[in-house]
């Protein structure tokens, strides 16, 4: 079985929350605080999350 990535863990829960950092995201993720940074930043680039409009450190799924 193939293993999901960060990015997948990472864009996965955050389709399941409001919103999140990137420190709360650790152990739902199970990675460390600086990894799921970057996935939020690939994910960021690719359109699929942003941060929030309010709280600059909450990342949200883009919604569709």
């Amino acid at each position: 079985m193939k293993q999901k990535t960060i990015d997948t863990k990472v864009l996965e829960h955050l389709q399941t929350v409001d919103g999140s950092t990137a420190w709360a995201m650790c152990g739902a993720v199970g990675a460390e605080r600086e990894d799921v940074s970057k996935a939020c930043q690939r994910l960021k680039r690719r359109g699929l999350v942003r941060t929030s409009p309010d709280l600059k450190a909450y990342w949200q799924a883009v919604k569709p």
